[in-house]
């Protein structure tokens, strides 16, 4: 049974993963997400959820102004070394525009929301647009605006099948800030799998 207290901290955490991954909140909100990350380590669901934020906030009041973008950029954008696709179509089937891409628009088609494309320059199927989207959708689920679970779909569909490889990949690149946000992703992942009641 869902609880919109646990909705909304679902949602708050979602908000967080989108500051992550998307390329201008990274790029531009770096103290904001700082704050947030302080919010989520004084109200963890769990232990090691606050131990990985306090971490994650001391290494980035560390970082010079543009270090983070630099690791985002280095992981994500430049196609060498420890590279990791950001896209759910290349992790799936190793091409671009794929069925995850469908996936997502499905979901979206049955919603008021399109990609804004000034934020978003990537497709709807990379993990920034995706995690932005499951924080709107519980946002709608909370307010009532909608009755399906459409987050529930998305995430079965479109992040169910990368719950171990994308946190993983993240863990073992050579990030100092992502490889902590791997296994963030890993713990959060595996409570929402419960939550939602996926097998």
């Amino acid at each position: 049974m869902h609880s919109k207290e646990i909705d909304a901290a679902r949602l708050f955490i979602y908000n967080i993963l989108s500051m992550l991954f998307v390329e201008e909140h990274v790029k531009n909100h770096k103290q904001e997400l700082v704050e947030n990350l302080k919010l989520l380590s004084s109200n963890a669901f769990d232990e090691e959820v606050a131990k990985l934020s306090n971490s994650l906030i001391e290494l980035l009041n560390s970082y010079e102004k543009d270090e983070l973008y630099i690791q985002y950029q280095e992981l994500f954008l430049v196609p060498f070394g420890t590279s990791v696709s950001l896209s759910a179509s290349w992790q799936y089937e190793e091409r671009e525009a794929g069925i995850m891409l469908l996936k997502v628009r499905e979901v979206l088609a049955k919603t008021k929301i399109r990609r804004d494309e000034n934020s978003f320059t990537a497709q709807e199927d990379n993990f920034g647009f995706i995690f932005t989207l499951c924080a709107y959708l519980i946002e709608q689920q909370i307010n009532s605006e909608i009755k399906e679970n459409l987050q529930k779909e998305l995430f079965k569909e479109v992040i169910n099948p990368f719950i171990n490889k994308f946190p993983f990949q993240l863990v073992a690149s050579n990030s100092e800030i992502y490889s902590l946000v791997g296994i963030l992703l890993g713990i959060f992942f595996n409570f929402e799998k419960v939550y939602l009641e996926l097998k």
